[in-house]
């Protein structure tokens, strides 16, 4: 469990790192460690800035975010962009933003406001699948044979010398 916990603090660590915004690194945060049936799970999260953060925003976005589809699917997505350029939203009723707060947009929307300046696209940073790649290759197996090797398993073996 305590090897877990290390690794768990070790990945927060390398993706903050890697991030590209100071609101990614302050949102990314330890989530829980389970034990199921023996296997023992550790993970970490964030909100919406560790997503921009980790695949970008507008057109400079990862368009292979697995939670792409459902984002675009979702009250949050604008109904004027019709591809990943940041637009204005039209003035319809109902409408929040990535992180949950009601907006009101202008008009009919679909203004392009990176062209105007007004936005600044953003590439992903990919910080936490570097970070977990890392440590899936090379750090996890460096701290399973550390465990093995101060395991002692010499306390759960009973031997009978008769």
């Amino acid at each position: 469990m305590q090897a877990m916990k290390d690794l768990q603090q070790e990945l927060l660590d390398e993706s903050r790192q890697r991030m590209l915004t100071p609101e990614g690194k302050l949102s990314l945060k330890e989530h829980e460690i389970k034990d199921v049936a023996g296997v023992i799970t550790a993970s970490i999260m964030g909100g919406a800035w560790v997503a921009l953060d980790e695949f970008g925003k507008g057109s400079l976005m990862d368009p292979d975010n697995p939670a792409l589809e459902a984002y675009k699917n979702s009250p949050m997505w604008n109904p004027a962009r019709s591809d990943a350029t940041i637009r204005s939203r039209p003035n319809k009723p109902g409408q929040i933003n990535i992180f949950g707060k009601k907006v009101q947009g202008k008009g009919k929307g679909g203004v392009d406001l990176e062209a105007l300046g007004v936005v600044t696209p953003s590439l992903p940073s990919h910080a936490i699948q570097t970070a977990a790649r890392w440590m899936k290759e090379y750090r996890m197996r460096e701290k399973i044979k550390g465990v093995i090797a101060n395991f002692p398993f010499g306390s759960f073996f009973v031997t009978d010398n008769t």
